[in-house]
């Protein structure tokens, strides 16, 4: 620790979100949304947006799933594991508003624009469809300027917001009302520019990036931990809060504490200097003489802040993330420590009451070291001394222009300095701007090795896909062709077995008919042979009238029933020789069993039949008896 993980060269990191899995999502200025790992700085996935975002959240519910809001209200939502993307608009009450910050908090989403101060949007639907199908409540008349940061509660439904007014509010979204949802608010020194939620009870504002307010937000009560808070707008704030960072220092946020005397501790550093350093404070603002930790930052402005139970993570101008250990009693917590704290960060507790008294500095920062420690070089107390010494008189004209001629060496041999410092300070810093310029030539033709690699790997993917997806086609075209010739064989083995039966029953109906032709012979022979002029010709115009009625029965339109009977036989006979073999089977088997059935029920008729005859029998027996 810590680990600096290099997402960009060219642009900033804007915003950082971290699941529970150790998996975070960064947006960069360039629209570009990275996905990696803490542990390793390995890159998951990235995705890209046309428009600038508002916020960025993974969501509670599903470690995968992540929610951007876009600044003209578009919600899109990106799934980890594959690279799909989808896009939703949430409809607002005035379309031409800019969204300026967002929170979340169980897949509830509250949106600020510029001019309203948020409106609750539930991801999952609505619970109330009369206007706009997402909005669920709206509070637009407590702020009176923009709303620049915003963070729900540990509970998930009472959320803090601060402007550029510097008025701290806090409201209860389970509330649809404005006045009914307002559960407090506080003024401090404006502009807000950061406020967060330490644990269930403590919250937090920082103004200006310089002064820090801290709230004990009870059930029922509103304490102020430290910081100067009025309860009206109008009212002039003249105090300052002791927990105060004096530019050109700088405080990015607060995070939780070692124990209830230290319950917070500052993340802060110096302008235009590469570290960032861990302070604790007590329960009254007031910071500790030196910091608990300085490790290296980021060359540029911190941007962006996250903070997990173990870890803190922030984001700078530069591109770069830096994972620093947040758990105090973690053993490995320390071991960075770069032990030279820079002298704007040491004894800086009494800044608030030099601040109010007005005997505060105005400071600068030196550019020829990035962390300077309090204590100064052994020789420097000497110069004054000889100075002092030089300007006494002397009794003699000779060490009056020896102690004349000690002040003029020094000046000219310290004006030397100066010049010939001059250019070696010119030439460092152009060695400097070479090396980096080095450095960014060289990382960029990395980004372009990996893109190449990347776009390599993906078209050998794509052809394994491509080549796998031809065979599985071919297999298929196969099986087809396979199953098809299998049915034909299947079909032809059908008609040939059809065609076998049909010649084995014309074979014995011509066996059966052949004695009834042998009897009906004998006597048409013998009455042809006795058969008359006047026979045959009768005989003739019978078969005539025959061949011409059957003739007029073809020649004759069917009827609608006679066609449907026709088209009923073809389709039988069509049905049957599509069957399959196993199919025939089952037909038959169901011919059998009803015809068996309809055998039983006429067994069953005649027996009911005989019982009616035998009763009607005796029934009459009696009566004559009697």
């Amino acid at each position: 620790m810590p680990v600096r993980i290099d997402l960009s060269s060219t642009s900033s990191v804007r915003m950082i979100t971290v699941n529970e899995d150790n998996l975070a999502c960064a947006y960069l200025a360039n629209l570009y949304i990275p996905i990696f790992t803490l542990d390793t700085g390995a890159r998951v996935r990235r995705y890209e947006v046309s428009n600038q975002l508002a916020g960025i959240h993974f969501s509670h519910n599903k470690k995968s799933v992540i929610y951007a809001v876009d600044d003209s209200f578009g919600l899109h939502l990106f799934d980890v594991r594959s690279d799909s993307k989808k896009k939703f608009r949430l409809n607002p009450e005035s379309e031409n508003h800019n969204v300026n910050c967002t929170a979340m908090a169980n897949d509830i989403i509250a949106v600020a624009s510029s001019e309203f101060g948020g409106g609750i949007l539930d991801v999952r639907g609505s619970r109330r469809r009369e206007h706009h199908a997402h909005v669920i409540s709206l509070y637009d008349k407590r702020h009176k300027a923009g709303v620049v940061d915003m963070q729900f509660y540990l509970n998930g439904t009472h959320l803090i917001t601060g402007d550029t007014d510097g008025s701290l509010k806090s409201f209860d979204t389970k509330l649809r009302d404005e006045d009914n949802a307002i559960r407090w608010e506080r003024w401090v020194k404006g502009p807000i520019t950061k406020v967060g939620v330490i644990n269930k009870r403590i919250v937090y504002g920082i103004s200006d990036r310089s002064e820090a307010t801290v709230f004990v937000d009870a059930k029922g009560s509103l304490e102020v931990l430290y910081g100067s808070v009025n309860t009206a707008a109008n009212e002039p704030i003249r105090n300052t809060s002791k927990a105060f960072f004096k530019k050109p220092e700088w405080c990015a946020g607060l995070i939780k504490g070692v124990t209830d005397e230290i319950p917070l501790v500052a993340v802060h550093g110096v302008e235009k200097k590469k570290f960032i350093s861990l302070t604790a404070m007590n329960q009254e603002g007031v910071r500790q003489s030196a910091p608990m930790l300085t490790y290296k930052g980021h060359t540029g402005d911190v941007k962006c802040m996250t903070v997990t139970p173990e870890l803190l993570i922030t984001g700078g101008e530069d591109g770069n993330v830096i994972v620093q250990i947040s758990n105090f009693k973690n053993p490995k917590f320390g071991e960075d420590n770069t032990h030279h704290h820079h002298r704007l960060t040491l004894n800086r507790g009494d800044l608030a009451e030099l601040e109010d008294n007005g005997e505060g500095r105005v400071e600068e920062v030196s550019d020829d070291s990035d962390s300077d420690s309090d204590s100064k070089a052994p020789g420097s107390s000497s110069k004054p001394s000889t100075s002092k010494s030089s300007s006494k008189p002397s009794s003699s004209s000779a060490g009056a222009s020896t102690s004349s001629a000690g002040p003029s060496t020094s000046g000219s041999s310290s004006s030397s300095k100066s010049k010939s410092s001059k250019p070696d300070k010119e030439k460092e810093k152009e060695k400097e701007k070479e090396k980096k310029e080095k450095m960014e030539r060289k990382e960029k033709e990395k980004e372009e090795e990996k893109e190449k690699e990347r776009k390599k790997k993906k078209e050998e993917k794509e052809r394994k896909k491509k080549q796998e997806e031809e065979e599985a086609e071919k297999e298929k075209k196969a099986k087809k062709e396979e199953k098809e010739k299998k049915e034909e064989n299947a079909r032809k083995e059908e008609k040939e077995k059809r065609k076998k039966e049909e010649q084995e029953k014309k074979e014995k109906k011509a066996k059966d008919d052949q004695p009834s032709t042998s009897a009906a012979s004998g006597p048409s022979s013998s009455s042809s042979r006795q058969e008359t002029k006047e026979e045959r010709r009768a005989r003739k115009e019978r078969e005539a009238k025959a061949r011409e009625l059957a003739e007029k029965k073809k020649s004759e339109p069917m009827t609608e029933e006679q066609k449907k009977y026709a088209e009923e036989r073809e389709a039988r006979r069509l049905a049957k020789l599509a069957e399959t073999p196993e199919q025939r089977a089952a037909r038959k088997q169901k011919a059998r069993e009803e015809r068996e059935r309809l055998e039983k029920l006429e067994k069953e008729a005649k027996k009911a039949k005989k019982r009616d005859g035998e009763g009607s029998s005796s029934s009459d027996a009696k009566r004559a008896k009697h």
